[in-house]
């Protein structure tokens, strides 16, 4: 069994299936093994901070599609991050 994801950890996987293309809500929810929930408070959050730009388009059949787009902002917060991350790991092999 694993071990459970820090909030910057999920932080960090959300960025980074938006940033590889993966921009709708439910295939970030499958992608980032999330619940429907949980993804949306994370969401808001990172849209809230800055970090993810959100874009409402009205399709033909009425219905809004909402996809999402990793900003400047978020591209750092992603390198600064994942940097910090692998520090830490890297601390906790060598102990």
């Amino acid at each position: 069994m694993s071990t459970r994801r820090s909030r910057f950890e999920i932080y960090l996987d959300i960025l980074t299936q938006v940033k590889r293309g993966v921009n709708l809500p439910t295939r970030i929810m499958y992608s980032t093994n999330l619940s429907w929930l949980s993804l949306n408070q994370v969401i808001k959050q990172l849209v809230f901070n800055g970090l993810l730009e959100e874009n409402n388009d009205m399709s033909s059949d009425r219905r809004t599609k909402t996809t999402y787009r990793v900003t400047e902002k978020g591209e750092k917060f992603m390198e600064y991050l994942g940097h910090a991350i692998k520090s830490v790991k890297l601390e906790e092999i060598k102990v």
